[in-house]
């Protein structure tokens, strides 16, 4: 049996010509090492492309790799992979000669996740998910035998490694994509085999990432076998939600589901209970960051059957949503955009409507304000001159830019503030410069507003997008431009450096802390009658992630008064006085 007869066999379907390429290219850097690059649309069948030459060893039982690890941004993307791997390896096995009840409790022993939430993370498993966080601690770990053997680090090394969703590492100082890029450099040295999968990513964050040089995989014209999606109108409209409930009661009653995704956890919740309110006959669920690992896991089974699903950036990828035929999405970047509307008509036939959402004006009645840099009076030449941060609160970054333009041939400046209207600073500088003055009617939380500027220009082509890669990163380059230009390095960045270039075997792990992300999140625990000097043992399940940036905003609200210090080989409950987070202090 060749791979080609494996995959019909597990999967009901013929290959497309692109996975055939890539499991030949992947099976050579198994035995040899390298990197192999997938670019393919969204709902394009990645997944079985990076994992069926793997899996096919099983068959085989010729070993190149005896390990699979596969890393992605999110917990969430982590645990709905796992589960439809699993799915994959139980036909793999049965048709290995195993029965249906013994492959089912072999899969679920041979696909494990990590998080690094237990105090050995070793990275054993035949085939292990994880998130970037986990990996990089685990690449960075002890490599000395002591009082305890850790040896993550050896399980990479032989491993086949996966990176999915790699336009989801980056952040607003970049750092994350450089620390991978360290790392990718060394496990290219070491002659780790290494696949890269995404459906859109800029020429520049691919060069941080230091995946340039693959051997890349694309569908072809030519591919007479290639991923066939349906077709989906986008409109963009400036108007309130209260105004979309015909287009929902009309794709509810067409049979199609609706997926509605906002920018915020806040505004998430808001929807939900609106949704509540008036579609009280329809299954619904609503699914974001801060819900404990028991929850989600819960709501990943109500979100098979919801035919309201109300979400926050959670979803943009590595969700298969069938039958959905209506998407409504806040304005966000452009790479988010082709990954929220590419949740709806994944299937060849399929006809959806997605409809980016341009939020209610503020009080602009006497300012001059834009979306995006088309409607510009003047035509802007060069980009920005200067970007300068110059205030950020809860309602979102401001920055103040200086841009250029021609008139009458002579080439002339003009301040340009982003950002939003009601905030204090922005309004003394208006007072002082106002014909010089543009702005932006919405709030730019959590986004870059330059971003957000260059993606409402390119919003109305985001169909075109989803079928064509090279149109899609010609947009995204022009998006995220200025961003990667003016971006400063950030000072943690330096010391992961220096430690990774110094990395060897049995090194010590660093003495410093070495951050996964350039924010600091805390865990929080729920207790309902937690009392002082109580053990507790902690159950990873229950732990709800946070940024300290969010607890520092919520502290007073959320009156903690508990925390949870390490006892012996236990943990118990003190209690505690602290007005702010530890990390601010």
């Amino acid at each position: 049996m060749d791979m080609r007869e494996l995959f019909l066999r597990v999967t009901s379907f013929e290959p497309y010509d692109y996975q055939l390429r890539a499991w030949r290219k992947i099976s050579e850097i198994m035995e040899e090492g390298g990197k192999v690059v997938i670019e393919v649309p969204t709902a394009g069948g990645k997944t079985e492309a990076a994992i069926f030459p793997y899996l096919y060893q099983i068959v085989s039982g010729d070993w190149k790799v005896p390990r699979l690890i596969y890393v992605l941004p999110t917990r969430s993307l982590v645990e709905k992979q796992a589960e439809r791997i699993r799915k994959l390896l139980v036909k793999v096995l049965q048709l290995k000669g195993f029965g249906e009840e013994t492959a089912s409790t072999m899969s679920r022993k041979m696909v494990q996740i990590e998080y690094g939430l237990t105090e050995t993370h070793a990275f054993l498993g035949f085939i292990l998910l994880t998130t970037w966080d986990a990996f990089l601690y685990g690449l960075a770990a002890h490599r000395t035998v002591g009082s305890r053997f850790t040896f993550p680090a050896g399980a990479i090394a032989e491993s086949l490694v996966v990176f999915d969703e790699v336009q989801m590492y980056q952040d607003e100082v970049l750092y994350m994509p450089r620390l991978i890029g360290l790392v990718i450099e060394k496990l290219s040295e070491a002659n780790v085999p290494l696949v890269f999968m995404t459906a859109t990513l800029p020429t520049e964050l691919k060069r941080m990432l230091n995946i340039g040089g693959g051997e890349l995989v694309r569908v072809e014209e030519s591919d007479t076998k290639k991923p066939r999606r349906g077709r989906v109108s986008v409109e963009v409209r400036k108007s309130s939600l209260e105004e979309f409930k015909e287009e929902i009661e009309n794709a509810l009653k067409s049979g199609k589901r609706v997926l509605i995704i906002r920018n915020t956890v806040s505004s998430a919740v808001k929807t939900y209970k609106w949704v509540k309110e008036n579609f009280p006959n329809n299954s619904k669920v609503i699914v974001h960051s801060r819900f404990t690992q028991q929850d989600r896991k819960r709501k990943e089974q109500e979100i098979e059957d919801a035919d309201i699903i109300v979400a926050t950036q959670v979803v943009e990828a590595g969700l298969d949503l069938p039958n959905v035929g209506l998407v409504i999405t806040d304005l966000a970047p452009l790479d988010a955009l082709i990954q929220r509307v590419g949740r709806c008509a994944r299937r060849e036939g399929e006809v959806g409507k997605a409809i980016i959402v341009l939020p209610e004006l503020e009080n602009v009645e006497n300012e001059r304000v834009v979306f995006g840099f088309n409607e510009l009076e003047e035509k802007v030449l060069t980009g920005f001159r200067d970007v300068e941060g110059i205030h950020s609160n809860v309602e979102g970054q401001v920055v103040e830019l200086t841009v250029l333009y021609r008139e009458e041939n002579k080439i002339k400046d003009k301040k340009f503030y982003a950002g939003s209207v009601k905030n204090k600073k922005v309004a003394e500088k208006l007072k002082k410069r106002k014909k010089d003055l543009y702005f932006i009617p919405y709030q730019t939380l959590p986004y870059d507003p330059l971003i957000l500027l260059r993606s409402y220009d390119h919003s109305k082509n985001i169909e075109e997008y989803l079928f064509d890669i090279e149109k899609s990163r010609k947009a995204l380059d022009e998006v995220y431009g200025e961003h990667y230009k003016n971006n400063i390095v950030p000072k943690e960045y330096y010391s992961a450096y220096i430690y990774f270039r110094e990395l060897k075997l049995f090194s010590a792990p660093p003495e410093y802390e070495l951050n996964a992300r350039p924010e600091l999140f805390a865990m929080l625990y729920p207790l309902k009658s937690p009392k002082e000097n109580e053990k507790v043992e902690l159950n990873s399940d229950k732990i709800i992630r946070v940024s300290f940036n969010w607890l520092d905003s919520n502290w007073k609200r959320l009156e903690i008064g508990f925390k949870i210090v390490r006892d012996g080989d236990g943990y118990v409950i003190k209690k505690t006085s602290e007005n702010k987070p530890k990390a601010y202090q």
